[in-house]
């Protein structure tokens, strides 16, 4: 009786259920190593509270996209005034109804990248 047959096809199956259990670990484990998005770094300048409105300045750093902007006073979102799609290197963005000396915080993609108490 001859068993050499049975042998190839025994490790052939091995192998391919080796390859099927490994595959997904290495691509589970891969996934975990990809980098996390950045949190953009802005330098902003505030101006004076003018009224009831504030003027921010992009001083530096890397564009947020207005999409991303949210500007809070008292966990309330300020409406503002800005006409391009970024915010980048010398724009300003006007924000309306704003209370002097509480602070109002400039946010991008959740993170608090500017803070302060606008003063008349």
């Amino acid at each position: 009786m001859r068993e050499d047959a049975v042998s190839p096809v025994i490790g052939e199956s091995l192998m391919i259920m080796l390859v099927l259990i490994l595959v997904p670990i290495v691509t589970i484990s891969l996934m975990n190593q990809l980098p996390e998005e950045r949190v953009p770094t802005v330098t902003i300048r505030m101006g004076q509270l003018i009224g009831d409105e504030v003027t921010f300045y992009h001083k530096g750093g890397d564009w947020v996209k207005k999409s991303d902007i949210k500007i809070l006073q008292n966990g309330e979102q300020k409406t503002f005034t800005y006409d391009n799609p970024v915010f980048d290197l010398g724009d300003q963005i006007t924000v309306s109804g704003v209370i002097p000396n509480v602070r109002i915080d400039f946010i991008a993609k959740n993170s608090i990248v500017f803070s302060g108490e606008p003063q008349p």
